[in-house]
């Protein structure tokens, strides 16, 4: 499905990727870990269409949109949710679900995905007339995961969903984010901090460092602390 060869990138003169090369299968799931300011941001940044690519390829279903702007890889059925949960905060909750089916022409089918959300995420169902900007960080990260699903891409990109959640409300983020991949039979590439929820979804693994792949392999391969330990170190 999406296949990077030796990508370049990074902000006017500073590089921060270096001869990146990556896939993703359909329906697969993959997860790029790495420490902070390892690159993983500007990756998925470059991907979406956000940053200018300096040399390289980025190809989907065959496809060659290096060049694209971000508007056409989402028709093309890419879905992001950057760090941070951008919502559209003066809308409500409602609305900006809405707003995630506005390529959708039958409004049935939106109406019973929104149901779907509200079923995923109960706290968006109490909240629907709230403004969205009024919520929290893990309440806003659900909202925008709700906008996802209900556009239904085909390429799921997701940047640290469990950031500013607690215990609990990870645990059911990564549900939703299991239901939603199976329902939608997408793909998924994951940027996640934690390592163990990444690693417990993923079949696939990219450790980034320094704006370089250091290493590719099965996720099984990780998921033992010990032996990821002695991938990681030194990193």
């Amino acid at each position: 499905m999406l296949e990077i060869s030796d990508l370049h990138s990074g902000y006017g003169r500073k590089r921060v990727l270096h001869g990146i090369n990556l896939n993703v299968g359909k329906r697969e799931v993959v997860a790029l870990l790495g420490h902070n300011g390892a690159g993983k941001s500007t990756l998925l940044d470059t991907i979406f269409g956000f940053l200018a690519v300096e040399r390289g390829r980025i190809s989907l279903d065959g496809h060659d949109i290096t060049a694209e702007p971000a508007h056409s890889r989402i028709a093309r059925g890419v879905g992001y949710v950057g760090q941070g949960a951008p919502v559209f905060s003066r809308l409500s909750v409602h609305d900006n679900l809405l707003m995630g089916g506005r390529g959708i022409s039958n409004r049935g089918e939106v109406d019973d995905r929104i149901k779907k959300v509200e079923q995923l995420f109960p706290s968006l169902a109490e909240r629907r007339n709230f403004r969205a900007g009024s919520l929290s960080g893990g309440e806003r990260q659900m909202l925008a995961l709700g906008m996802l699903f209900i556009a239904s891409p085909s390429l799921l990109i997701l940047d640290e969903p469990s950031g500013g959640m607690s215990p609990f409300m990870v645990d059911k983020m990564y549900e939703a984010i299991g239901t939603i991949s199976d329902e939608l039979h997408s793909s998924l590439l994951l940027v996640e901090q934690d390592a163990d929820r990444a690693l417990g979804i993923a079949d696939r693994v990219y450790v980034l460092a320094n704006g370089r792949l250091k290493y590719e392999g099965s996720a099984d391969n990780l998921r033992d602390p010990a032996a990821r330990a002695g991938i990681l170190i030194g990193l």
